[in-house]
């Protein structure tokens, strides 16, 4: 019988022409191209802030939301009191902005007198027009001028600092500090940040907003403090309770171990937004009962005069 002979056929894919691989590589940019511009798009949305009228239906959007604005005063939010100048390293840390970005930035904003370059260290710090701005806020401020006397006598009668502060992220903003004569004491400039959760002026602000507004703040609160968050929510919860009995809630040690104090709210009667008061100094010095005793009454009767007189 004669053996059957196969034969084995190998297939060579055939050449592509010019004009098919010119049309499969600009087919592939396109693809590329539509991929960056969702993934851009999507950048974009996730930063931006809900507006005004969108915040009850959750909308985190914004057609009138200008990213490239907002980069920008993020750069300048970076800056604190007590910072000389600030290199791009620690610009990119604080607004978590690429270095290309922040270069970009600061670049724009010396050139508008909002930063200055100092060449030598490569570091910025905030130009003319950015303090121009800070002065105005502050000099057009009517809780300020209301607050200002109040504050000032009950620093030289307690020999206690005492704060004037609005909520700035999860941090509360000092807008006003009135020191005693005392060589030891707390010091806190204005312009200078103290903890939202943890402190006296933040729990009194929390325990005085809106439902909505608290709930929002809370659960960014927890996110931010993590295995903390048990502990400082339950003393939240006490501020709440105090607030509600006396005007005031206390702080002993809970930002500061060695710092003692007392916050008290500050709610215009014709609406805008709340402030908060705070009065304290060293454990030492301040003891919890002098808080609850004679400090907490004195600060909650004052936010209440200022109240009033922000109605008047």
């Amino acid at each position: 019988m004669a053996a059957k002979t196969t034969t084995h056929r190998t297939t060579t894919a055939k050449p592509r022409t010019p004009a098919k691989a010119a049309k499969q590589s600009a087919s592939a940019g396109a693809e590329d191209r539509a991929q960056r511009r969702v993934e851009r798009q999507s950048l974009q949305r996730a930063a931006r802030r809900p507006r005004a009228d969108a915040a009850d239906r959750g909308d985190a959007g914004g057609r009138l939301f200008v990213l490239a604005l907002a980069r920008g005063l993020e750069v300048l939010g970076a800056f604190r009191a007590g910072d000389r100048a600030l290199g791009n390293q620690e610009l990119a840390e604080r607004t978590g902005l690429p270095k290309p970005t922040i270069s970009r930035m600061t670049h724009t904003l010396i050139q508008l007198g909002y930063l200055t370059y100092e060449a030598r260290s490569a570091t910025y710090q905030l130009g003319a027009r950015a303090l121009a701005l800070s002065y105005a806020a502050l000099a057009n401020l009517d809780v300020r001028k209301a607050a200002l006397p109040i504050m000032t006598k009950l620093a030289e009668d307690s020999q206690l600092h005492v704060g004037l502060g609005t909520r700035e992220r999860l941090m509360m903003l000092n807008i006003e500090s009135c020191e005693s004569d005392a060589l030891i004491g707390l010091r806190l400039p204005p312009g200078s940040r103290v903890p939202l959760a943890t402190t006296s002026l933040g729990k009194a602000y929390l325990a005085t907003i809106g439902e909505d507004e608290r709930s929002a703040l809370l659960a960014e609160l927890r996110d931010h403090h993590g295995n903390d968050w048990p502990k400082i929510e339950k003393s939240i919860t006490k501020s709440m309770r105090e607030m509600a009995r006396g005007g005031f809630c206390l702080s002993t040690g809970e930002w500061r171990k060695d710092i003692n104090a007392v916050g008290a709210a500050i709610v215009p009667p014709n609406g805008g937004p709340v402030y908060a008061l705070s009065f304290g100094g060293p454990a030492y010095l301040v003891s919890q009962q002098q808080l609850i005793e004679q400090h907490g009454p004195a600060l909650a009767h004052a936010a209440r005069a200022i109240s009033a007189a922000l109605g008047g």
